[in-house]
């Protein structure tokens, strides 16, 4: 398996490959199922841009298209291993946060955007802003970083964090145990709490209103199993459902801006500051937003028809 670097058109703001691959090796070293590496080339001279190979793990992905709510492979596990299957996956989540990451995972930290935690972390979130909006206004995630900054946790934890952890980005057994962690362009130092947030606001967007299987826990029952897998309480969920919905709106942004870029969407489409990310954002933070969202569904029927 081999992940390309395509200059300009990555998502999360220092989603270098080599970060990617020094997260995997380490992971790998620690006892968590990340992939193998073969090996990895950051500046090029192989194939004209950066690389990395793995070695290629058997697994089901749990899709986006049709929703995993709906279809593939949870569906065709017992109630039981339904369960496990969920549980399983976020213990994994909470066992690369428990991973100490001084020393060793350092490198996540960029001392330009402040202090180890989430002073970084939020300002790495500013910084992607600016990048994902091309400078331009976006009233409501601008409230929201400023709502984040004023209104931080008074104790935040500083732990190692995956990223993306959300349930598309593991691999499964026939049985539904977990063979593989994916995915790491966004992994950083801060506050486990925002793994957790991003696992649940993934979850329910891909869920599409759809209820969940039957033997998928709660959300109560998942906060519980991920804090003893953790070995500590998570608070402060609010907040960092926040950090989550200002997360997917800059993903929404980068996107459209991208496609509008590149002649796909008009200049006119409103996609990148009207989708569902940004009303659930707004939502969270008791503001009005766009009802009609006519640009993201444009988007929507462009992304269906590759």
């Amino acid at each position: 398996m081999v992940r390309i670097e395509h200059p300009g058109r990555h998502t999360f703001l220092g989603s270098r490959i080599g970060k990617q691959a020094a997260m995997m090796r380490l992971l790998r070293e620690s006892g968590i199922p990340a992939p193998a590496l073969l090996g990895w080339e950051e500046d090029g001279p192989l194939i004209g841009t950066s690389f990395l190979a793995m070695v290629r793990v058997d697994g089901h992905a749990l899709k986006q298209h049709p929703s995993y709510h709906v279809a593939g492979l949870l569906h065709q596990l017992t109630e039981r291993q339904r369960r496990d299957c969920w549980l399983g996956a976020l213990s994994t989540v909470a066992a690369i946060n428990r991973l100490s990451w001084q020393g060793r995972f350092e490198f996540l930290h960029d001392a330009d955007h402040g202090a180890p935690g989430l002073d970084s972390y939020l300002g790495w979130l500013a910084a992607w802003r600016s990048e994902a909006c091309a400078g331009r206004p976006h009233p409501i995630v601008d409230e929201a970083i400023a709502r984040l900054r004023r209104d931080r946790p008074d104790h935040a934890g500083v732990e190692l964090l995956w990223g993306d952890s959300n349930p598309g980005n593991f691999l499964f057994t026939d049985h539904g145990a977990v063979a593989a962690v994916l995915d790491f362009e966004a992994a950083a130092i801060g506050p486990a709490e925002i793994d957790l947030s991003w696992w649940f606001f993934v979850d329910d967007m891909l869920a599409a209103g759809h209820p969940s299987p039957a033997g998928i826990p709660s959300r109560d029952e998942q906060i519980a199993a991920y804090e003893k897998a953790l070995g500590r309480q998570v608070g402060d969920l609010a907040y960092y459902d926040i950090v989550s919905a200002v997360r997917m709106s800059l993903v929404m942004a980068r996107l459209g801006l991208l496609l509008i870029g590149d002649g796909a969407l008009p200049p006119a489409n409103d996609a990148w500051r009207s989708n569902p990310a940004v009303q659930r954002l707004a939502q969270l933070m008791e503001l009005p937003a766009d009802e009609e969202m006519h640009g993201y569904w444009e988007m929507v029927r462009l992304m269906n028809a590759r």
